[in-house]
């Protein structure tokens, strides 16, 4: 069933980046909604995420609610048919995030829009519709990006292969982190990351994990020019020097099966 944007208590939008998980550190959550806003609401919802949902975040952050960043990212291609939602909205929480308290955001929401919470919740129901919430848990990040308006995020969705869900970890940890690290320091990425959805869960669920490639602009994320043939070979040699390439691929191919991708672009964005 489909939600009003009331339903959520504040703006916050996309996935943006979190640090690797060290022992003892807090694992990252990001809860992230999907939103159809109307093409005559579009200006209006972005100068409002702009002007109002991002001091409204940042004084969450200075309040002590453990948000790690927010932004707002237009899917670029719908596809066909078209989907339900044209923009994804998350936040990402250092640690499991906090309930809803209406005691604590209201007097933000006042302080910084000057309406009320229930005002506010209403003008975010005129700007949108929610048409789904995600839950998902950070298992791998390359730590230290700095993201901006204007980037763009390569969204991958997958399907982990049944039984397989801690091989499936391990080699995000031990293949596809690595890799990504040396790309980001190549210049070729300015992050990557990996998550797990916590909910929605079972058979039925969309997906059960996705990563994310981070780039820094539409040209960046579809180069005019082809690769080299052998170019992820290469790339993988640099990481892994006498490794075998062939059989990393088809491990991946094992583990997971990609359901569904999408190219996004940073429309708003504000980190810690």
């Amino acid at each position: 069933m489909k939600k009003t944007l009331s339903s959520m208590i504040v703006c916050v939008f996309l996935p943006l980046f979190a640090t690797t998980v060290a022992q003892g550190q807090k694992i990252n959550y990001r809860a992230s909604t999907y939103v159809k806003i109307a093409p005559e609401k579009e200006a209006e919802a972005l100068e409002f995420a702009r002007t109002v949902g991002t001091k409204v975040v940042r004084e969450e952050m200075s309040a002590g609610i453990p948000i790690v960043s927010f932004a707002l990212s237009r899917v670029t291609y719908s596809g066909v048919p078209a989907m339900e939602y044209n923009y994804i909205a998350s936040t990402t929480f250092e640690g499991a995030p906090p309930e809803p308290n209406p005691a604590v955001t209201g007097p933000i929401v006042q302080k910084v829009a000057g309406m009320s919470l229930a005002q506010y919740q209403q003008k975010l129901s005129s700007l949108g519709t929610v048409t789904g919430t995600v839950l998902s848990r950070i298992e791998a990040a390359t730590p230290g990006a700095k993201l901006a308006e204007g980037n763009y995020f390569q969204v991958v969705r997958w399907k982990i292969t049944p039984q397989r869900g801690a091989d499936y970890g391990s080699y995000i940890q031990r293949m596809q982190l690595p890799l990504n690290a040396q790309a980001m320091k190549d210049g070729r990425i300015i992050s990557w990351d990996a998550s797990r959805t916590v909910s929605p869960g079972g058979s039925g669920a969309g997906w059960d994990a996705t990563t994310v490639t981070y780039v820094k602009d539409l040209a960046s994320a579809l180069p005019s020019t082809p690769p080299a043939g052998n170019q992820g070979e290469m790339n993988f040699g640099k990481v892994f020097p006498g490794q075998n390439f062939t059989t990393f691929v088809d491990a991946g191919r094992a583990l997971r099966q990609a359901v569904r991708t999408e190219l996004v672009r940073a429309m708003v964005v504000v980190q810690k």
